[in-house]
């Protein structure tokens, strides 16, 4: 009886921690899709504002500081949302020596293996290692992209409303953000 204990044990560890890694790898990949379609949404919002503003009547020409400050507004947001894709799992924090030891049958590094010596790694893993590792290493990388997605985001926000107060004040005339202006 005691065996047939420890056998559901260790298939209950085995399904918790294999829904813990589909789990964190679910919301990396969220993470993907979130920063895909907030950036493209983004540039066509941009787009809009940017039309809309040119309707509003102003004698005054961009400067070069007016240039950098539109770029810089419309573009690092852009950028901001693209390095939400670029973690990858090199990037990812380190999780110290004992990694070392794990086989890593679950997911294989550009080791050179053959099938035989693959095999024989799975026969002799601890699965409650794999997966403790392969866990820790995706939800570490899931953290990077929250926060460069916020990151992001926040930027965006800060474009939003730099862009409807330079709009603003072109609209009533207001000469005190002329050092934009030429």
């Amino acid at each position: 009886m005691t065996d047939t204990g420890t056998s559901n044990d260790r298939f209950n560890t085995m399904s918790c921690l294999l829904a813990a890694l589909k789990e964190a790898q679910d919301t990396v990949r969220a993470y993907d899709s979130k920063a895909q379609i907030v950036g493209v949404g983004f540039i066509f919002s941009i787009g809009v504002i940017t039309n809309f503003g040119a309707m509003i009547p102003s004698e005054w020409e961009i400067g070069a500081l007016g240039l950098i400050l539109g770029w810089t507004l419309a573009i690092g947001p852009i950028v901001l949302f693209g390095m939400v894709l670029y973690p990858s799992r090199s990037i990812a924090p380190a999780l110290g020596p004992r990694v070392d030891a794990v086989k890593h049958t679950y997911y294989l590094r550009g080791q050179d293996r053959n099938l035989d010596t693959y095999l024989s790694d799975i026969d002799s893993c601890n699965w409650k290692e794999e997966f403790g590792c392969e866990i820790m290493k995706v939800s570490g990388l899931r953290d990077l992209k929250r926060q460069r997605f916020m990151r992001a985001l926040y930027a965006a926000g800060l474009s939003y409303l730099v862009v409807i107060v330079l709009q603003v004040s072109r609209l009533l005339g207001m000469g005190e953000l002329s050092w934009l202006y030429q």
